[in-house]
């Protein structure tokens, strides 16, 4: 649930500003003045001062010497509790680093995020190329193969509801018509793996396959290569084989 706000936009509760002043952070925005915390939170300047004085102490921000804030570590220790990342992200690394070792190319590990493709986790080195995805960080469900694959196994009203609103265009190769992406949301769960080609990044094509429970997708596997390394048949079998490995260790913690 949202914070309640006024008819300005503010928050209204303490909580509620505290959520939106650290909202303003993002892969883009790492680091913000207080008059952009104020901005971008829609919180008067001395509102949004008590605020970050407030989550500074409680080690939540932290103030470097060019007087920009930046998320603290306060921040990351909490995270490391919720289940994504002490349950799945434990339980699938191994599987990851061998599937990593084996294709040489980008590991991805994502979950769904408030509409989105939250990663997990992403294996990659020198021998693999450069992406747009990160540990931590979210891009969108449409553009991806991961993405393709948690909407894929959603319900027909979740995916109706994603269909009904803008699709963001990443590369010129993103499907932002609604009729093709549903068309291939159906044949990407028909099959069991989704396949995304140049849509996020220039050059570079990814393979994913569902990690599934009890028929649920709770998260999605994929390799991101360019063009040229994607032998689907292949990228297909050993991620299976990876999703299979990393259901029966999810399971062995029940």
């Amino acid at each position: 649930m949202s914070p309640a706000r006024t008819t300005a936009g503010a928050p209204i509760s303490s909580i509620g500003r505290g959520i939106a002043v650290l909202g303003c952070f993002n892969e883009r925005r790492r680091a913000l003045t207080l008059s952009e915390l104020s901005e971008k939170s829609l919180l008067p300047m001395s509102s949004t001062h008590r605020v970050v004085a407030e989550l500074v102490a409680g080690g939540f921000l932290v103030r470097g010497s060019d007087r920009r804030y930046r998320i603290g570590t306060r921040v990351w220790s909490i995270g490391q509790l919720a289940p994504v990342s002490d349950q799945l992200r434990h339980r699938a690394l191994p599987t990851l680093a061998r599937l990593y070792e084996e294709t040489g190319e980008n590991i991805t590990l994502a979950v769904l995020d408030r509409g989105q493709a939250l990663y997990v986790d992403r294996i990659g080195g020198e021998r693999s190329v450069h992406t747009a995805s990160r540990a931590g960080g979210h891009l969108p469900l449409h553009t991806t193969g991961v993405g393709k694959v948690l909407l894929a196994w959603q319900s027909p009203e979740a995916i109706e509801k994603y269909l009904s609103r803008p699709l963001s265009r990443t590369t010129p190769y993103s499907i932002v018509d609604p009729v093709k992406l549903k068309t291939e949301l159906v044949e990407t769960k028909t099959r069991g793996y989704a396949v995304a080609r140049q849509e996020s990044t220039a050059g570079n094509g990814s393979v994913a396959v569902p990690i599934l429970r009890g028929g649920r997708c709770v998260a999605a596997v994929g390799v991101v290569a360019h063009l040229t390394h994607m032998d689907i048949p292949r990228l297909v079998e050993v991620l299976q084989q990876a999703a299979d490995s990393i259901r029966k260790e999810l399971e062995d913690d029940h």
